[in-house]
């Protein structure tokens, strides 16, 4: 993944458990379009991913990017530092998505699929079942969402992606809640267990792949 843009970011900094993260209080456009990219252009090998469900890659990398907008939005994005080397998006308890947020992820889900896509992805999620997410909310138990993990294509393998993953990790451990994030292909859900997360579920779309629950518990 390529990252190009970090120009004149403000950021804020907090001080999560010992762990440095900085939210991100300056929209970057080109930040956007290039961490969509990474997610739209991502190798899946002989895996199916979610983009399945999209017209062409370049759909899913502008989604993904208004997916960016709405964490910025709903000031849950954050960064490794004022390099960006990584970059991380999650809620946590209690937290609610305000109209700004809501409004962009509508406009990146309506921009960048037909109301067909969306039915045939809603019917493939159905058919897996009832997502780790969904499960802990009916059973109205607290957890951080962890939406999106992101490093830079020029510090890949320089371990940012423990980095980033140790911010949510920190609070997490802070608030006494567990982590939980979904993926959509066993390379990625690979990566997280070895980084300290546990396979909660799998769930099987058929012919759309696979969707992966990851749960980390707190220390």
């Amino acid at each position: 993944m390529h990252l190009t843009a970090w120009v004149e970011l403000e950021i804020t900094i907090q001080l999560l458990n010992g762990e440095n993260a900085m939210k991100i209080t300056k929209w970057d456009a080109q930040a956007a379009e290039d961490i969509g990219h990474a997610f739209g252009y991502y190798d899946y090998g002989q895996e199916t991913g979610m983009g399945v469900f999209y017209s062409s890659k370049e759909a899913v990398a502008n989604y993904i990017a208004g997916y960016v907008r709405m964490a910025f939005e709903g000031q849950m994005l954050y960064a490794t530092s004022e390099r960006g080397e990584g970059y991380i998006a999650y809620t946590l308890p209690g937290q609610k998505m305000n109209l700004k947020a809501g409004m962009a992820i509508l406009k990146a889900l309506f921009r960048n699929m037909s109301l067909k896509e969306m039915i045939r992805m809603g019917k493939a999620l159905s058919k897996g079942g009832r997502s780790l997410q969904d499960r802990m909310k009916k059973e109205k138990k607290d957890f951080i969402f962890v939406g999106m993990v992101c490093v830079r294509e020029q510090y890949q393998g320089q371990g940012y992606m423990r980095k980033v993953l140790d911010m949510a990790f920190s609070e997490g451990n802070r608030l006494h809640v567990p982590i939980i994030l979904e993926t959509d292909a066993k390379s990625k859900c690979d990566k997280y267990m070895h980084l300290g997360m546990e396979l909660e579920g799998v769930r099987d779309m058929g012919a759309y792949g696979k969707m992966y629950d990851l749960i980390k518990y707190p220390n």
